[in-house]
């Protein structure tokens, strides 16, 4: 909601122009790709004018030829200020530069002891655990973390075969719930019931800055073996209705209060600390809010950090493979 009233009083402010955002949001955005790919194959219009959704679905729709060309363009300054690893010119750029699928965690309970992707089969973890339910990229994250950790390699079929038999064995028998409803997981957190929520990172920060009881030690850490890198990127579809629109909520999103709002969103910390997801380029530093600014890289990574500690992932392999990971993992994830 803040998001909606913050880009249409801007750009009434900026054009004096009344315009209505319609901003449709899912914990499934293959469901984006399968309504934009029907449009294109029907010869109708595209149903979106922007997509914003992890980095993956962008290789996907680049590969089903319906991503426009859009930069350079003098409607999106802020795109230059976006750093080389957070852009795929001239199509798409990012909007988080920490995105990641992670085990959320209570420090107090395993902070000790959990450091790494197969530490989730540690059996003190038995009916201690939430995981992804099999099918979305969340779920495609804690795999190719997995494999890693294991210290496998997602591009061979036989050992993704096994790092995917490993967790069914040795995971599965912890997991108290495959959920990917973060409400759901608060809860469990909250009571007790779970030491660790296999979900995005930025579920620690909106818990670990509530204030709520039983959320003061929820934690993220990067895992000792890397964080696959899922940020969300922007991009234009061919045939969008409203492509200079479009291009002007790309650049507001990009902007200082698109990334990292003011006062004037009437947001609450936690919030806010989940909507913002890091630092796009160096230039964004000098508007982090006060009230975090002394605490910020206690919970965001640095850019120079980012680099060691978030791996990139090869989007292509990953569309080609994961519906037959997807198969495997259903299994024991439903």
């Amino acid at each position: 909601d803040a998001i909606i009233k913050q880009f249409q009083d801007w750009v009434k402010k900026e054009y004096g122009v009344d315009v209505k955002l319609d901003y449709v949001p899912s914990q499934s955005p293959t469901i984006y790709l399968t309504n934009l790919y029907t449009a294109q194959k029907a010869g109708n219009p595209a149903p979106y004018d922007v997509m914003a959704i992890e980095e993956n679905y962008y290789f996907d729709a680049k590969a089903n030829d319906v991503v426009q060309d859009i930069y350079p363009s003098g409607l999106m300054p802020n795109w230059d200020r976006v750093d080389a690893q957070f852009r795929h010119d001239p199509q798409a750029v990012a909007f988080q530069s920490t995105a990641t699928p992670s085990p959320i965690f209570h420090a107090d309970k395993v902070g000790s002891w959990f450091k790494d992707w197969k530490d989730l089969a540690d059996p003190r973890l038995k009916g201690r655990l939430t995981m992804p339910l099999s099918g979305d990229v969340t779920a495609g994250g804690f795999l190719i973390g997995m494999a890693w950790s294991l210290g496998k390699d997602y591009k061979d079929e036989a050992q993704m075969t096994e790092t995917i038999d490993f967790i069914c064995n040795n995971v599965h028998p912890n997991v108290l719930k495959y959920t990917t409803d973060s409400a759901e997981m608060q809860q469990l957190l909250r009571s007790g019931d779970i030491d660790v929520a296999g979900f995005w990172n930025s579920l620690a920060r909106l818990e670990g800055l509530s204030g709520a009881d039983g959320t003061k030690d929820t934690t993220y850490l990067p895992m000792a073996s890397g964080q696959p890198a899922v940020n969300g990127y922007m991009w234009v579809p061919k045939g969008a209705a409203h492509p200079v629109l479009a291009q002007l909520f790309i650049d507001w999103r990009l902007s200082d209060d698109g990334q990292l709002p003011g006062d004037a969103w009437g947001i609450p910390n936690n919030a806010w600390a989940e909507y913002h997801e890091g630092l796009l380029g160096d230039s964004y530093a000098k508007a982090i809010p006060a009230w975090i600014a002394n605490d910020y890289f206690e919970y965001y990574p640095k850019l120079d950090d980012i680099r060691k500690a978030y791996k990139t992932v090869d989007w292509e392999y990953y569309a080609k493979h994961v519906d037959d990971w997807m198969k495997q993992y259903s299994k024991c994830a439903g």
